[in-house]
């Protein structure tokens, strides 16, 4: 005789599964949980006597987080059974088992979105029928009518934002209108008053085009693309400069900018050049990063062109992408000290502009 029963007591809920003429009851076996199968909740009676199978099934979905509501328990009551808790002796495979001791139990399954029973079958065909005799939308079951209200409240708010979007292009294009004028404006005025030399023009950043390190210019309805290696930065959008142009005043040989903002998603790094090779350059930056940057034009291919390795670069980078290189010059003792006299030499410039000077 064993000492110990290791066999685990089993749900049985269906006719025949089971042999229980040799049974006897044992209020011991008292449990709540899922089957062997984990799929079906079971209870036995012990623990809901007295109460009804709608306030159980009530309590159970409250417990696993489901709205109790009539579709939820009909779900539940479609698969809702009486069985028995019981524990069976070893037998062979395909044969009945042999009930030895046993409780009364309830069993059923948790709602289940891809699975609709006969009774709430019969509780959607109710519905279509008396929302189709009314003449409104068919009734869905829940996974449909919920796929349909998500897709009405996504269009709902797609078409608020459109609209949002369509008075923000409106406000743009009266700004953009009004600053086009002003600049149309702007240019005329100094055009007539000579302030600036013929081939000088007031120009505006109509586009950034990072990837191909390239700045769109507009001045007076024409519009030059501008490397962004000329440059000594990475502008903003609608920032405003000075363009120099050659003598037919299609090329701009340089740009001075009216201001010192730099394009706000533009980080600058040092970083040391590990090889050069034709007009292609690799070097790791101050983070350790290696980056390698091949000209996109013929200004980038002339600086590449005199680089050596272990020199130290500039490197502006946006969304990691390399749109502005320039070479750093090494600084001298000399120079600083140079530019620290040049300093004290327009303080006391000032200085003497500021005392007044009276006659004797």
């Amino acid at each position: 005789m064993a000492i110990f029963d290791k066999t685990q007591p089993k749900v049985i809920a269906e006719k025949g599964e089971a042999e229980f003429s040799k049974a006897s009851l044992n209020k011991d076996l008292s449990a709540a949980g899922y089957d062997q199968d984990g799929k079906f909740f079971y209870v036995t009676m012990d623990k809901v006597l007295f109460d009804d199978p709608v306030s159980t099934i009530k309590t159970v979905l409250d417990a696993h987080g489901f709205v109790p509501n009539l579709e939820n328990m009909l779900a539940c009551l479609d698969s809702f059974a009486f069985a028995a808790y019981a524990k069976t002796a070893t037998s062979r495979a395909g044969s009945i088992l042999k009930v030895s001791e046993y409780n009364a139990c309830i069993r059923f399954e948790l709602p289940q979105k891809n699975r609709i029973g006969a009774i709430l079958q019969s509780f959607y065909d109710e519905i279509s029928k008396y929302e189709s005799q009314s003449g409104n939308e068919t009734w869905r079951p829940d996974p449909e009518l919920k796929k349909l209200k998500d897709l009405k409240s996504e269009a709902a708010e797609l078409k608020r934002k459109n609209k949002e979007l369509q008075e923000q292009v409106s406000a743009l294009t009266l700004q953009l209108n009004r600053e086009q004028k002003s600049l149309s404006r702007a240019s005329r005025a100094l055009d007539s008053q000579k302030v600036l030399p013929d081939n000088v023009r007031i120009c505006k950043v109509e586009q950034v085009d990072l990837k191909r390190r390239t700045v769109k210019l507009s001045s007076q309805r024409k519009v030059f693309d501008v490397p962004t290696h000329l440059l000594d930065r990475v502008p903003q959008f609608q920032a405003r400069c000075l363009a120099i142009f050659d003598e037919e005043q299609d090329v701009p040989l340089g740009i001075i900018f009216l201001d010192n903002q730099v394009a706000s998603d533009v980080e600058r790094r040092t970083a040391e050049l590990l090889y050069v090779e034709g007009d292609a350059f690799k070097a790791r930056d101050s983070r350790r990063n290696e980056l390698q940057v091949k000209a996109v034009n013929d200004l980038e291919a002339d600086t590449i062109k005199s680089l050596r390795r272990g020199m130290k670069v500039l490197v502006s980078m946006s969304e990691g992408h390399v749109v502005h290189f320039s070479v750093l010059s090494e600084l001298q003792p000399g120079d600083f000290l140079v530019r620290v006299l040049e300093q004290f030499v327009v303080g006391d410039i000032g200085r003497n502009q500021l005392v007044a000077v009276t006659d004797d």
